[in-house]
């Protein structure tokens, strides 16, 4: 059970106090927080209607409303809850009715076997918290939903706008003018890219990204990357190396190892220093490919790299980024779902090495 024990809320009804008192009893004594008794179905549903509960056990007869009544208003007022029902032999046909009717767990005949009672609760607070656990899933997905929706569409709507202006679809525009609202669309843009990192975290994360895998020539990618960051390696005056990359195939999810090698490819020029130096490096054998993403830049403290693929971190220390930490993370839930590592080599003042590696499934390239 993900819950320790005594957080359990266990509500009891029966109109006999005897067995409400022996069935009190017998929870404490296997450690189970003390439940909430009722003699009374109505003083019962008066408690439910008002806190949350987590498992109810109730006797079929009893005044005023028998123990399926009762037991389809708690499943109205408390659908997660787990409902017991004790029953005489005379009433299980009943009872059986009762588990399509009003979604009955289990019900138990009198006289109960204790140990047959104190598995079927124990199976029913299992239960309870997976039905909670999904329930919490389904609002982690709407979320995710409303997100991916609210903040995507604005965001790809001011981009576009601020483009027509700067691309003088608008009107002329001044040099200030222009300079200013090119610094809006890198704002909007940021904000994009979070966005899109936070969407594609909680994919790898509950498991719905599904890598579409296939065979192709790793140098063409690199090729890919490094054309797209061609103006940024000219503002800041950096060399590119690219050493080790043949015509040789690997089999994997060609955009988003492009995504793990583009964040390496963009921290690197971030972080290296004007006239430096970038390396891309490639060691192929026949079970994995290696890639190595070096800098010439500030490097990061021994005692940070651990944390540095981990959600939101920065690495702290000598902060290197004013980004979220989200781009590493996710590089190394990739490389990971490709059946790989990913890893830091690092040194302060003389520059970093991020790398990764993932097997090459040879056997299906053809």
């Amino acid at each position: 059970m993900d819950k320790n024990l005594q957080q359990y809320n266990i509500v009891i009804v029966d109109d006999e106090p005897i067995v409400t008192s022996n069935l009190r009893t017998l929870l404490r004594l296997e450690n189970y927080p003390s439940p909430n008794i009722f003699n009374s179905p109505i003083e019962a549903l008066e408690y439910i209607r008002n806190n949350k509960i987590d498992l109810v056990i109730s006797d079929f007869f009893m005044p005023n409303m028998n123990g399926i009544e009762f037991l389809k208003e708690v499943k109205h007022l408390s659908p997660r809850s787990t409902l017991i029902l004790l029953t005489g032999y005379a009433d299980k046909e009943n009872a059986i009715k009762a588990i399509n009717e009003v979604g009955l767990y289990r019900y138990l005949e009198k006289p109960w076997d204790n140990e047959d009672l104190l598995l079927c609760i124990k199976n029913g607070l299992e239960r309870s918290d997976f039905i909670a656990q999904q329930e919490l899933e389904q609002l982690r997905d709407d979320f995710i939903a409303t997100l991916t929706h609210d903040l995507r569409t604005p965001l790809l709507a001011a981009i576009q706008t601020l483009k027509f202006f700067v691309d003088g679809t608008l009107g002329e525009l001044t040099e200030k003018q222009r300079t200013f609202l090119e610094t809006m669309i890198l704002s909007n843009q940021d904000m994009l890219g979070l966005v899109n990192a936070l969407l594609e975290v909680y994919k790898y994360e509950s498991g719905q990204l599904v890598l579409c895998k296939d065979n192709f020539v790793f140098k063409d990618l690199i090729d890919q990357c490094s054309r797209e960051v061609d103006s940024l390696l000219v503002h800041k005056n950096l060399k590119l190396i690219i050493n080790g990359f043949s015509n040789e195939k690997i089999y994997g999810d060609k955009q988003e190892i492009k995504r793990v090698i583009a964040n390496f490819l963009g921290n690197a020029i971030k972080h290296t220093h004007q006239n430096g130096e970038i390396r891309i490096l490639a060691d192929f054998n026949d079970e994995d490919l290696t890639v190595s993403v070096e800098d010439t830049g500030i490097g990061i403290p021994q005692n940070d790299i651990p944390k540095l693929f981990k959600r939101f971190s920065q690495g702290t220390g000598t902060k290197r980024s004013t980004s979220t930490g989200l781009g590493l993370y996710l590089s190394r839930q990739i490389v990971e779902a490709h059946g790989g590592k990913v890893w830091l080599e690092s040194e302060v003042n003389v520059g970093s090495k991020f790398k990764f590696s993932i097997p090459r499934e040879k056997s299906l390239i053809s």
